[in-house]
């Protein structure tokens, strides 16, 4: 799964990578724990160009009351189908830029938080689909997950979908629609990437955050 990361690339390194052309976010302090519930930046892709907009990680489809669930996750083996994803799989995919990500293995002693990143320190951008704001709530998003590949399984099941760079142009171009499509289009980070380490459980308190919280143990 994915429950909580790390984004402290410059802003101007993000816009670079993403080829922004419309910036609604603001100039982006780092941030060492990102907690869902909170808005973050996310790149859309629409007829005028590319925005980075302030998206509220928990998505929610515009016809869901506030009684019904806010995923912050959706499985990449059901996303093009669900009720609830499908309509944005198809037609409002998004990239979340990060740095890494936590995940807790299980121990003896408990829960042992890790933090994965690339190897070199390059941007990661998480897939995930979005829900644009109505009068009523904010626009929100989901992190698209898939079962955890290689030296990563260990740490847990599941994991973000990473897209390779080469793909980000074509998981945002609304153009490219039906299930098949995507898929052909969808090219996963090549693993031998990532890096994993053990990090402080101080991680675990959402509150706190810099840069001691991803140091190896």
């Amino acid at each position: 799964m994915c429950g909580r990361f790390a984004r402290y690339a410059p802003h101007s390194r993000i816009m670079r990578a993403l080829r922004i052309d419309y910036d609604d976010c603001g100039e982006l302090s780092p941030d060492y724990n990102v907690p869902p519930g909170t808005q973050q930046p996310v790149a859309v892709s629409c007829d005028h160009g590319r925005h980075l907009l302030p998206l509220l990680w928990g998505f929610r489809p515009w016809w869901a009351d506030a009684s019904q669930p806010a995923p912050i996750n959706a499985r990449a083996e059901t996303v093009a189908s669900s009720p609830y994803f499908r309509s944005a799989f198809a037609h409002r995919r998004c990239l979340i830029p990060a740095s890494g990500w936590f995940e807790w293995q299980k121990a003896e002693q408990g829960k042992v938080p890790h933090f994965i990143a690339s190897r070199d320190d390059d941007l990661l951008c998480f897939a995930g689909v979005y829900e644009p704001a109505t009068e009523e709530r904010a626009a929100s998003f989901a992190i698209i997950t898939q079962p955890s590949k290689a030296h990563l399984q260990p740490l847990h099941d599941r994991m973000p979908l990473v897209l390779a760079p080469e793909c980000w142009d074509e998981w945002l171009d609304p153009e490219i629609s039906d299930r098949k499509s995507v898929k052909a289009a969808t090219r996963g980070l090549n693993m031998a990437q990532l890096v994993a380490h053990p990090v402080s459980s101080r991680v675990n308190t959402p509150k706190n955050n810099g840069p001691d919280l991803i140091r190896s143990l």
